[in-house]
């Protein structure tokens, strides 16, 4: 073994420590940004949240004019976090997790369920989610009631549907 033999070990060595440094930070940084995403999540659905009262308070709640705005924005909130979890950005468990109750009760709405149906086409996004968090409420069952209904919702909810005259008016 010769000077020029230890010279590339030790090169090799340090090139190795390099890339796990790097894999490191690449694996902190893209932590840290994952959990930064979540907080600007939560302040979009935050605009939402006089619309998640009136479903707690009121589950037979129906939205007239105006309230049907913030719907259309808590659901386009939702097609953007299917494009993140069809991408492998947000895990379908995570989003479960911390958002499917607010799935829950816009599917649990009869007027809400009502427009979807009958505009899907136009949700095609927000309905997509809805059936990637019905298959995994089904392989990963809890003791809610409120699972069977919102699956069985779900599986009737049709993208291609288009009944509606004006699915974005506001009566």
């Amino acid at each position: 073994m010769n000077i020029s033999d230890v010279t590339g070990i030790i090169a090799a060595c340090a090139t190795l420590g390099t890339l796990l440094y790097i894999s490191r930070q690449v694996t902190v940084t893209r932590q840290q940004t994952k959990g930064q995403f979540l907080l600007a999540l939560d302040e979009q659905f935050e605009k939402t949240n006089p619309i998640m009262i009136s479903f707690l308070n009121e589950p037979t709640w129906t939205p007239v004019d105006a309230e049907w705005y913030p719907i259309y924005q808590m659901m386009s909130v939702f097609e953007r976090i299917n494009i993140m979890v069809d991408d492998k950005i947000l895990d379908i468990g995570i989003v479960d997790r911390l958002y499917g109750f607010r799935l829950l009760h816009i599917i649990a709405n009869d007027a809400i369920y009502q427009r979807l149906v009958a505009s899907g086409i136009e949700w095609q996004d927000f309905i997509d989610l809805c059936y990637v968090i019905a298959d995994y409420r089904e392989r990963h069952p809890n003791a809610v009631k409120q699972n069977a209904a919102f699956i069985d919702r779900v599986r009737k909810l049709n993208k291609e549907a288009r009944s509606a005259k004006s699915p974005w008016g506001f009566s």
